[in-house]
């Protein structure tokens, strides 16, 4: 059983994920089409206000934020230290971080 939900890690990092709406080889925002991320590995992003908001795994935020067409998982791996909203340890957890690194990411098959 899982200690808590961001347990997975990279190094000394926390892999975190979150679903865009993918276009053109970007990922917008859910929220605020403004707010972008070019689809390269590699590419640190840091959002203005709270910052980028994950999930613990790609299960739960397939679960919770599905539901739409053009959309893309993305992976992302952030230092704790970066944690500026939410809890690591709790049991459905959700973070908000002020930067983190893409590590990969999976282009979804259309909603039916």
């Amino acid at each position: 059983m899982r200690k808590n939900p961001f347990d997975d890690v990279h190094g000394d990092k926390v892999i975190g994920y979150k679903i865009m709406h993918c276009e053109k080889g970007y990922a917008f925002s859910l929220a605020n089409r403004r707010l972008k991320i070019k689809l390269r590995k590699g590419t640190v992003v840091q959002f203005p206000g709270v910052g980028i908001f994950l999930g613990p795994t790609a299960k739960y935020v397939l679960d919770y934020y599905r539901g739409g067409a053009n959309e893309v998982l993305l992976t992302f791996e952030f230092d704790p230290a970066h944690v500026v909203y939410g809890n690591l340890t709790d049991r459905e957890s959700e973070a908000a971080v002020s930067r983190a690194k893409l590590i990969d990411h999976e282009i979804l098959p259309d909603d039916e």
